[in-house]
């Protein structure tokens, strides 16, 4: 393996209107995307990497809900590891 993808919490609470808001992670996930196809499309290995809340009173990232998932922008075809 010469090069993998590494993509990093690319999940709903960052999103316009969601928990934790980002600016411009609209713009940031259609570059990713783009990116991500490419990788797919030369079977270069990805890797998703996903951060979920650990503590009770969390406000994001918190596991089973739609705002811990990953964007469907970049979300088909996972295998998951755990």
């Amino acid at each position: 393996m010469s090069q993998a993808l590494i993509l990093v919490d690319i999940q709903n609470d960052y999103f316009p209107g969601a928990a934790m808001e980002l600016a411009g992670m609209k713009a940031a996930t259609k570059n990713a995307a783009a990116v991500l196809d490419v990788f797919r499309d030369h079977g270069e290995p990805i890797f998703h990497i996903q951060h979920l809340a650990t503590k009770s009173d969390a406000s994001f990232f918190v596991p089973g809900t739609l705002g811990a998932e990953h964007s469907e922008a970049v979300a088909s075809n996972f295998i998951h590891c755990g």
